[in-house]
C-alpha cells in the first residue's frame, strides 16, 4: 500500500492518516506508487546474543513455556506453563524469583510494570504486581461478554488497556487495566474481520491492533474499538509466508516481529505485511528454534524469543537499517 513526483513524507503520511480515519484517499494503485521510496531498504537479519534456560523444574528451567514479556525497567517474564509459574530474570537472564500462576499462557506487562498472565487452568487473567502479589483476576469459562474458552495471549496498550486472544471464542476482548469489558470483535470464519483461533497480539505506537489468526496464517489490522483495517499474509514456508504463527511484538521503528512457529524462523514484516526479513531455522544451535512461541522487544530494541521446544529464552541484537531513509512506522508515528 504505499506515490507522482517524489513525494513528500508528508504527502504520504496525510494519505495514510485520511485513510485511517475513513477520509477519501487515492486509489489504492496509486497510493502504493506514491509510498514506496519512503520505506527503509536493506535490513539486516539480528545477531544472536546469548540465550538461558533449559528443560527441568529448577529456577531457570522450563517445561513448554509460552508466554513471554519485557517490562520497562528491562525485566523479563515467562511464562512456564507445565511448571505452572511465572518466572522472573533481569535483563542479563538472571533469576529473580518465580510465583504460581495455575497453568500460564500468554503474558503481557503493562506500562507501570504490572504483569498479565493467561491461567489456561481457569479461562481467566491474572494480574501480578512486579514482584508477584496477586492484584486481580477476571473472566472466568464461557462465551458470554467478559469470558473466554481457551485464551491465547493477552497484550497491553500504552494507556494500560488490556486486550485478550479469545482462542476458542474466535475474537478479540479489549478491557480497562482494572478487569472492565470494554468491547469485542470478531466471530468465526476466513472474512475480514473473522478469525480462526487468534494467536497472539500486539499494538503499535498509533494504538493500531494487530492479530495473528493461527490456523488461516494471516495477520489482520484493527483500531484501538475493533475496526477493521485490513488483512496480509498466506501459508506457505515462502520468505514472505506463515505458519501457525504464535507470537507478535512491535518494534518501536516501525517493524513487525512475528514467530513463524511452523517454520522454525522469527520473521519481520512492515505494518503493510511487507517482507523485510526472517532468521534461524531448525535446531538447538544458537540462533535456531524448535516451535518458537512468543517474543517481545526491550528498550534497547533487543529481541528475546521464547524457544519453547527448546526450553530455552534466545536474545538478538535489534535490527539494524543501514540506510537513514524514512520507514513507513516512523511516518506514521510522525504525522498521524
Amino acid at each position: 500500500m504505499r506515490m507522482p513526483v517524489p513525494p513528500t513524507p508528508h504527502l504520504a503520511a496525510a494519505l495514510v492518516l485520511r485513510a485511517r480515519r475513513g477520509r477519501p484517499i487515492l486509489s489504492p494503485l496509486v497510493l502504493a506508487a506514491l509510498l514506496l521510496p519512503a520505506v527503509a531498504a536493506n535490513a539486516q537479519a539480528p545477531a544472536f546474543q546469548f540465550a538461558w534456560g533449559s528443560a527441568g523444574t529448577g529456577p531457570s528451567q522450563f517445561q513448554l513455556p509460552h508466554g513471554l514479556g519485557v517490562s520497562p525497567d528491562g525485566s523479563i517474564y515467562v511464562g512456564d506453563t507445565l511448571n505452572g509459574r511465572v518466572q522472573h530474570f533481569n535483563a542479563a537472564g538472571g533469576f529473580v524469583s518465580q510465583w504460581a500462576a495455575g497453568l500460564p499462557g500468554g503474558l503481557a506487562v503493562d506500562p507501570s510494570g504490572n504483569v498479565f498472565v493467561i491461567d489456561a487452568n481457569s479461562d481467566r487473567i491474572l494480574k501480578f504486581d512486579p514482584s508477584g502479589a496477586l492484584l486481580l483476576s477476571f473472566g472466568g469459562s464461557g462465551s458470554a461478554f467478559g469470558k473466554f474458552i481457551f485464551p491465547l495471549d493477552v497484550a497491553c496498550d500504552a494507556s494500560g488497556a488490556v486486550y485478550v486472544a479469545d482462542w476458542m471464542n474466535h475474537r478479540v476482548q479489549k478491557f480497562s487495566g482494572t478487569g472492565g469489558f470494554l468491547t469485542t470483535w470478531g466471530t468465526q470464519g476466513s472474512g475480514p474481520g473473522q478469525f480462526e483461533q487468534p494467536s497472539s497480539i500486539t499494538i503499535d505506537a498509533d494504538g493500531v491492533v494487530y492479530v495473528t489468526d493461527m490456523t488461516l496464517n494471516r495477520v489482520q489490522e484493527f483500531t484501538s474499538s475493533g475496526a477493521y483495517l485490513g488483512t496480509w499474509g498466506t501459508s506457505g514456508s515462502g520468505p514472505d509466508q506463515l505458519s501457525s504463527p504464535t507470537g507478535i511484538a512491535w518494534d518501536s521503528r516501525g517493524f513487525l516481529i512475528l514467530t513463524d512457529a511452523g517454520n522454525q524462523r522469527v520473521q519481520v514484516f512492515r505494518p503493510d505485511g511487507s517482507h523485510v526479513l526472517a532468521f534461524g531455522s531448525a535446531g538447538t544451535a544458537p540462533g535456531q528454534f524448535d516451535k518458537p512461541s512468543a517474543l517481545d522487544l526491550d528498550a534497547s530494541g533487543r529481541i528475546l524469543v521464547l524457544d519453547k521446544d527448546n526450553s530455552r529464552v534466545q536474545v538478538f541484537a535489534d535490527i539494524t537499517t543501514p540506510t537513514s531513509r524514512t520507514n513507513w512506522g516512523s511516518l506514521k508515528r510522525r504525522w498521524r
